[in-house]
């Protein structure tokens, strides 16, 4: 009988899959109506590293606008807003309509950095078992994900969450099922709050898939944003 009723809080203490990808999620929403300070380390084979820096500027969970800072891109913007997103470079008339996924920098698009909504854009199912995920290696839950939105920036994935609700490792497919990028997440602890801390993406297109990219967050504070932030034709102005 004791256990019997020892499966079942243990059955009752395992967290379905959907649950998880809130917990997920919940990291990034902490820094919506904030400007993070963002740099890029490209590292390729062969080949020095390359950095750049970039302004992060996030308003609620569909509006983003990146405004770059290093020599080679200052001015450069990109903005997304809804499903639409946009470049904006010095001295054009007009923004250029793009897709979210264009290639940013190295190996990272657009909508690895802010973008990828697991629990409003995925349907997940929570796979038997653990597996060792993180730095440290640490047991994770691995959830199985699938777009329910046109809009997602990926047709599925895997996931491996920590005991802690922390999303540590994804590995996000094309339509095609052929798996398109890893991405391993680290966090800092911020005053008992999990904060994104830095990024890796390797692109799994490439032939060789050695390049990556690593998003190091430098700098977060909370901050209101006008309407016009995230108004491409006002932004062509600034």
């Amino acid at each position: 009988m004791f256990e019997i009723l020892l499966l079942s809080a243990v059955l009752a203490a395992e967290p379905d899959a959907a649950a998880l990808l809130q917990s997920a999620d919940a990291p990034r929403q902490g820094f919506l109506h904030s400007i993070v300070k963002v740099r890029a380390t490209m590292q390729q084979t062969d080949k020095p590293s390359q950095t750049g820096d970039f302004d992060l500027y996030l308003g609620n969970d569909d509006e983003q606008l990146v405004v770059f800072r290093d020599k080679r891109n200052k001015g450069r913007k990109f903005l997304m807003r809804g499903d639409k997103a946009w470049l904006i470079v010095p001295g054009s008339q007009h923004p250029i309509a793009v897709t979210a996924n264009q290639r940013m920098l190295g190996t990272m698009s657009y909508t690895d950095i802010a973008r990828v909504r697991l629990a409003q854009d995925y349907s997940g199912v929570l796979l038997p078992g653990m597996q060792p995920c993180g730095e440290p290696a640490q047991p994770c839950r691995v959830v199985e994900i699938t777009a329910n939105t046109r809009s997602a920036p990926y047709a599925s994935g895997t996931l491996w969450i920590d005991g802690d609700g922390l999303l540590r490792k994804a590995v996000y497919a094309l339509a095609s099922g052929k798996p398109a990028k890893k991405i391993t997440y680290r966090y800092v602890d911020k005053d008992g709050r999990m904060q994104p801390a830095r990024m890796t993406v390797i692109d799994l297109l490439l032939p060789d898939k050695s390049d990556e990219t690593t998003l190091e967050y430098l700098d977060h504070r909370p901050a209101e944003h006008p309407a016009a932030r995230f108004d491409p034709e006002q932004q062509i102005q600034r």
